[in-house]
This record gives structure tokens, sequence and C-alpha cells, in this order.
């Protein structure tokens, strides 16, 4: 399900905020909110693994043996340090070593040559099984590895300024990257620059008021929105906190806190246009802090206190500030940085734009040993704090799942074919929830078009189902259409939800005509043929009565565009959005002007028709969140048999090393009724059931029935 969104490019906008480079850093700024009135964990739950300090020109890491002390006295839950529980051999074989001498091998792999026995089965628990490299030890041993050799020699930082694209290859920064002891392929961005680079993202995506203030102090980094709502990056402690997640990225202006429908443009003298959000049935109550510990998914930030550089991965900033709100992803390919939509990079398409042709350019070839851990501490991180379905598929870890499903080792792969390949399949076969989805092989793959081709057994049934519904329906007496008229019955057939038109206003002046022939169910525009069918059932002596929206075959779209049908069915249509992350809940209610009169009122709706919504298991996504809408107002009949379900938007993601997919976001969509949220992921069930397939698409037997029921 698309939730609408589309970042509209202003022309000019990059350029007054990049030249003003020399005034960017503390102007205006708020003052740093104390670090005590943040709660902290009691001392030995925390380890501090995630920062490199500069200090009078020698670099020193700071490593607290607490981290290990947590482990073993079981009050560290780290989410990439418990692997081996996934083995029952080794935890049976480590369960029975307490009273004996570990060998030397195991010593050296879980890196306490030294400890007795007992402590060495509880940071192997701790620390998880090996692969071929050392690189490839469990995070807690990693960590250890990494710190002796730190603080055995100089970690350098190297920079180097290359072009950052944005959007297009119109849109050029040339903005400086950091590599940290010359791995060249793992960039990070200094919190100054990424400050800048996130006013010009916000501006370009028409919210000009958007400003954001920056303070540091020490090891603390704070990042204040003009809302007041900020995020404070501990290079000590290696965390990200957020006061309020969703309000910290949320677009500005009246939008709600998770809007999913981005479409109420205005015209010259301030009014709405098409869709008008009220504000009465439009609430939001705000979600729980948030923290992100990246130091236990061994992802660093580096802070040079010499140099004043506070430097976090890109992808890390990308996947939280840029992807939710705007569909933004980052790219690396050693050659330039973009940040663009997968559309923009012309990812699943025939033809690559000129930016994805770019990026693609670069030489395949395999990872640094760097890269390929980081991308999966990475992505571990991002699917445990952003994949909408945890609680649904029973995942506690997305490490633990990927050690369990045997996928672990080939996603901690230097050679990218075997990498994408493994997040292909687990993608297909255990996410399975028809909204997450392998899209593009990264640029190093050799083969990029070659990963794909398995399906889950979800993605097999909605195909099998899909299949038999079609042919129904191409065996009916008379070929369905977007629009048609069986006595005192109207048919409004929806196969998805679009709006293509290159403005609203060209709703108001382009030719609103729907060839009730030849016009394609699936491809017509929403708005259009809602537009076309009120002229047609409100016209003068219209003979209809009986209005039914048939979504049988409806896979979902854009959440704004399904906003537009409810509304028009409805009069007023409120969607509700959860967030599984922080608990947020809001809610907003929307009216469509049907006649095009620039006025939102009764004319607008047609309540005063017997309505009908023929649903069936192929209804996903919004083709599901139209019928709960429905089903709360007691206002339509739901004919069929029960909808396909999928709640969640979809949150376009990249890899560190370039792949494209998708998964179900954080933003649940929901009904609202009688003061409580009900989830819509299981599907809707009708009022009138309708056995069988053929039943859906005969026309004439229908508008029969239905007169029986009134």
């Amino acid at each position: 399900m698309e939730s609408g969104r589309r970042c509209g490019l202003v022309p000019g906008r990059q350029s007054s905020v990049r030249k003003n480079r020399s005034s960017r850093k503390r102007s205006g700024i708020l003052l740093l909110r104390p670090v005590t009135e943040w709660e902290r964990l009691p001392w030995n739950h925390r380890s501090r693994t995630g920062a490199i300090h500069y200090q009078e020109g020698k670099m020193k890491r700071k490593v607290l043996s607490t981290l290990m002390t947590a482990a073993i006295m079981g009050t560290l839950a780290s989410p990439i340090a418990w692997s081996a529980e996934a083995s029952g051999t080794e935890k049976d074989r480590l369960a029975g070593a307490a009273e004996q001498t570990v060998s030397s091998e195991k010593d050296r792999l879980a890196g306490a040559a030294e400890q007795t026995a007992s402590s060495e089965k509880d940071i192997l628990s701790w620390a998880g099984e090996t692969f071929e490299s050392e690189k490839d030890v469990l995070a807690g041993v990693t960590a250890e590895t990494e710190t002796e050799e730190a603080e055995d020699g100089n970690v350098t930082i190297t920079e180097k300024t290359v072009p950052w694209y944005l959007f297009s290859l119109d849109n050029t920064f040339d903005t400086p990257v950091y590599f940290i002891d010359g791995v060249t392929d793992l960039p990070y961005v200094n919190l100054d620059d990424w400050a800048e680079m996130m006013v010009t993202i916000y501006h370009m995506c028409n919210n000009p008021e958007y400003t954001l203030y920056v303070e540091n102090d020490g090891p603390l980094v704070m990042f204040t929105r003009e809302s007041n709502y900020s995020m404070l990056f501990d290079f000590e402690e290696g965390t990200i906190r957020f006061d309020d997640f969703d309000a910290f990225i949320h677009a500005t202006g009246d939008a709600s806190l998770m809007d999913m429908v981005s479409l109420e443009p205005m015209d010259e003298e301030g009014n709405p246009l098409l869709l008008q959000k009220l504000e009465k049935g439009s609430f939001d109550r705000y979600g729980k802090e948030v923290e992100l510990r990246l130091v236990d998914y061994a992802i660093h930030m580096v802070w040079s206190e010499e140099d004043n550089l506070y430097l976090v991965p890109i992808q890390t900033m990308a996947d939280f500030l840029t992807a939710l709100p705007f569909g933004i992803n980052s790219y690396f390919n050693e050659e330039a940085v973009y940040l663009a939509s997968q559309d923009d990079l012309g990812v699943g398409q025939v033809e690559k734009t000129d930016i994805g042709k770019s990026f693609f350019m670069a030489p395949y070839g395999n990872m640094s040993e760097e890269l390929a851990w980081y991308s999966y501490c990475e992505l571990c991180l991002v699917l445990d704090n952003l994949y909408g379905l945890k609680e649904s598929h029973d995942i506690t870890s997305f490490d633990r799942i990927f050690t369990e499903t045997g996928y672990r080792q080939d996603l901690c792969s230097t050679d990218p074919n075997v990498a994408d390949g493994a997040l292909n399949d687990f993608i297909d076969y255990y996410l399975d929830d028809l909204h997450s989805g392998f899209n593009c092989a990264s640029y190093r793959t050799e083969e990029i078009l070659s990963v794909g081709g398995g399906k889950g057994l979800s993605r097999l049934r909605d195909e099998m189902t899909s299949a038999i519904y079609e042919k129904a329906r191409e065996e009916a007496d008379t070929p369905i259409v977007p629009y048609e008229e069986v006595g005192n019955t109207a048919y409004v057939t929806f196969d998805g939800f679009g709006l293509y038109a290159p403005t609203p206003e060209f709703y108001y002046e382009g030719d609103m005509f729907v060839d009730e022939e030849e016009d394609s169910t699936a491809s017509i525009d929403t708005a259009k043929l809602v537009l076309y069918a009120h002229e047609r059932i409100t016209r003068k002596d219209s003979p209809i009565e009986n209005v039914v929206m048939d979504l049988s075959l409806n896979g979902g779209g854009q959440a704004n565009a399904a906003a537009i049908v409810a509304a028009w069915y409805l009069g007023e249509a409120a969607i509700s959005v959860r967030s599984s992350l922080t608990g947020a809940i809001s809610t907003a209610t929307y009216r469509f002007d049907a006649n095009l009169d620039h006025q939102f009122d009764e004319k607008d709706c047609v309540l005063d028709k017997n309505l009908f919504c023929l649903i069936g298991p192929y209804s996903f996504s919004c083709g599901n969140l139209v019928p709960s809408i429905f089903r709360s107002s007691n206002r339509v009949t739901l004919l069929g048999k029960t909808s396909g379900g999928g709640s969640c938007s979809i949150l376009c993601l990249s890899t560190a090393y370039g792949a494209s997919f998708q998964i179900s976001s954080p933003y649940r969509l929901s009904y609202l009724k009688n003061g409580s949220y009900y989830d819509t992921d299981t599907g809707i069930v009708p009022d009138c059931y309708i056995m069988k397939p053929e039943n859906f698409y005969d026309r004439e037997a229908l508008t029969e029935y239905i007169n029986q029921l009134f």
C-alpha cells in the first residue's frame, strides 16, 4: 500500500540552503536539554563500545567490562548478542561445560584466553556462533577484538568530498563523507552536514517551515526542530534518543502526526482542493520515547573532539530520518551518494532513469568485510524497530530469526550475490506478508536481475485466488467496466487506487469523461472515476437507487485515493493509523468535493442511496482499508467473502551495499469504533456471503438479489 506521498521538487531550494555553510552551525540554537532529564539504564545494563574519542591527538575508545558482566548476569538483552541459543547442540554442549576447561581454540574465538571455563561458557552464549572469518564472530567478541586493536594503534578518519544526488542528477551537492580505518565502501556523515541535508529535503518536499537547530556538548549532539521536538546523539553511550519519534520526522503544517493522506492542496486563496481535512474528527495521541541503541548492534558512532566531528553511518541516518517520512533511501557506490526513492532510481522499471543509470554504472564486485558486517547489523536494527508485523510473526529479534532460519551467515557474506539471494529468500518465504518484497539487487551483484523467483505460501495463495476471480470475471455474460448501470443499480469498479493527474487543479479543469467500454478498471484514475460516477448517479431524473462499489479484485494503492472513495460514499471518512514502534495513534477525517463546486457539503456524497461494497479474498491493503471504514460506519452493506487483509503501509528501504527492498512499515491502518481501534490485517467479514466467484460478476442476478434486501 502506498502512502500517497510524493515529494515535489522546488527549484532553487537546494542552492539557498547549501550556500550558507559559514553560518550553518549554532545560529538561533535552542538550549541543550540536560541529559539527566532522560532516564538512564542502570550502570550494569549499559555497554559503551559504540563511541570513538579523539583526545590529545590519540584515539582512545572506552570499553567497559560491564558489557560482558551484564551478559553473564543475564541483564543485557542485546538483539545481536544471543545467537547461540538457536543451536540446540551448541547450547547443550555449553551447558555441560560448566566444570570443564575450554579448549584453546574456543578461548581464541571468544576473546577470553585467560578466563575460566564457566566464564567462557557464558561469553560464548552471549557471543554466538562463529563463521569463516574473525570478522564474522558475533557482536560481543567483535567489539572486544576491535577495542584491543584500537588501543594498540591509531584509528584514522579519512575525509573525501563526493557528489550527493538528491532525487535526480540535477540536484547535486558536494559534501564530505568520512571513512574509518581506510574502509572506503562504508561512508559516514558529519552531523552538521546531515542537518543541512535534512533542511534541504524537507524544503524540497514542500515543508518550507522546517528548521533544524544543532547544539553539541562534548559527546552529546542535539537536533531540535522548529516544533521543539528533538533527537539526542550520545557518542559516549552509542545511542540515539527521540523524545517523540513520530513528531520529529513528520511533515510541518496541519498534517496529522502519522499522515497517510498527504493530498490537501490549496488554491491561490488558501481554500482546499479536492480533499478537505476536518478539524472535527481529527486528533492525535502521541507515543513513547524511542531509543536506538546502536552500541547493541555493533554500529559505531565516531566522535573526534579535536576536529569537532560527529560521525554516523549515512545508511543509519537515512533509514530512520528520510525513508519513513519521504521514501528516500540512501545508496553509495564509492563514487557518489544517492538520496532518492526507488522510483527515482528506476528500481523495478524496464528503463533506468538518469540517476539510476549513474548509480548502476559502478563496477560490480565483492564488498569489504567491514561493510558486510555493518550492513547485517544495520538490517537487524532497522527491522527490529521499523517492521510493522513483528508481533504478528512472533519475532523478538531479527538476528535470532535470521539464525533460526539459516540465513544469517549468507546475509553477512561479502559476496553481494549471496547476500542479495539470502535477503530475497528470507522475505519471500519467512516474512511472506505481501507488502514485503525484494525489489532490486545491488549494483555490486553481477547479474542484477537474477535474484528472485521464490514465492512464499501467502503470495502463491494470493496469485491463485486472483486467477480464479479474474477468470470468473472474464467469463461473465457482459464485460466488467469501470462504471455500469443495471436497472436501478450503479456498479463502480476499482481494481486499484491511484491518482495520476499532474496537479489537483487538473480535476477541476480537465475532461472527466469515462469511456464505459474502453477505460480499464485497473488503470483508471480513482478521482476521475468517482467524479464521473457521481455526475451520472446524481443527474436529473437518475433511476439509480443502489450503488455497488466493486473492490473484489482491488489489490490496494494510494491511501489518498482510498480516502476519496470512502469520503464520496459516506460524506466523511476517518482514517486511523497506529505506530507499532511508539504506540502513537492518529485519526484524520476527510471530505471530498465530488461535484467540483469548491464546497464540501452533503451534495458531495451518495448517502441517500442504498450502498453496497463487493469484497473478496483479493481485496488487499487499501482495498481492505475502505471496506473496514464502511464496516465501522454501519451505512454500507458488505457483500462477498472476507477480504484479504493487509494493514500496514509500505516502507521502502535499501541495504548498506545497495540492494532495494520493502517491508510492512510500523504505521498500521485501523478503524475506530466505539472509541476502540481495530486492526484490519486479518480482513473484513462481509454482511452477506457470496460463495461462488462467478456470482460476483453476474450483474443481473446481483441486482435482483440486492433489490430483495430492501
